[in-house]
């Protein structure tokens, strides 16, 4: 199971940032990272950040991002916050030949808008928050990664954990031959629990996992 850092290292140097990029770069047990892309309110650019910025000045530009991470090996997960910028995102990643390490995804409301029925130049991803509606995402659209959310409440973690079973999560994976990634895991009691099961990568707070609290 491949580990992935979420919004990058950020160990005080702030998430979403190169310096977040860079420290996920320099430990060989991280193999990825992942990040949040939206528009500039002021300007429309593509910016790296969770939450739509008013101004791109002070906040990562995406081509800055794509350009500094082509010079690492790290896998990118890119999450896309709004609905409509998959396809420039897409052009992005593709000419900074990032295309073979990448992954664009989305929660199902911005994830309606990918162009799954055109030729796949990025692997396509979605966020699923309801088991029950994995199967329909599967079969529909084909996804080539499924993503599924894990958080610090402990009746989600039970909720997960009895969704794998009873929802039969891990067969329906193998049957359609899509690896599934979840996160945001902080715990490595969790960790460890989800490198048990059939599952490709976790994103994961890389500070908690491995200080006091992991």
């Amino acid at each position: 199971m491949h580990l992935i850092a979420h919004r990058g290292w950020a160990a005080g140097d702030g998430e979403n940032t190169l310096a977040s990029f860079a420290r996920a770069a320099g430990d060989d047990a991280i193999a990825g990272v992942e990040f949040d892309v939206c528009r500039a309110a002021d300007s429309g650019a593509l910016m790296v950040s969770h939450d739509p910025p008013a101004r791109a000045e002070g906040t990562l530009a995406l081509d800055d991002a794509l350009a500094f991470l082509a010079g690492t090996e790290l896998r990118l997960l890119i999450e896309i916050k709004q609905p409509g910028l998959a396809a420039a995102v897409i052009d992005k990643v593709e000419s900074h030949g990032l295309a073979d390490r990448a992954v664009v995804f989305g929660f199902a409301r911005v994830a309606r808008s990918f162009p799954w029925n055109d030729p796949r130049r990025v692997r396509l991803g979605v966020i699923v928050e309801y088991p029950w509606t994995a199967g329909r995402w599967l079969r529909r659209h084909r996804p080539d990664v499924l993503l599924l959310g894990w958080d610090e409440r402990a009746w989600t973690r039970a909720a997960f954990r009895a969704w794998w079973s009873c929802f039969s999560l891990e067969r329906l994976a193998r049957r359609h031959d899509v690896p599934v990634v979840v996160g945001v895991v902080r715990r490595r009691r969790d960790l460890e629990w989800l490198s048990r099961r059939q599952v490709s990568a976790a994103v994961g707070d890389i500070d908690p996992m491995r200080g006091a609290r992991a």
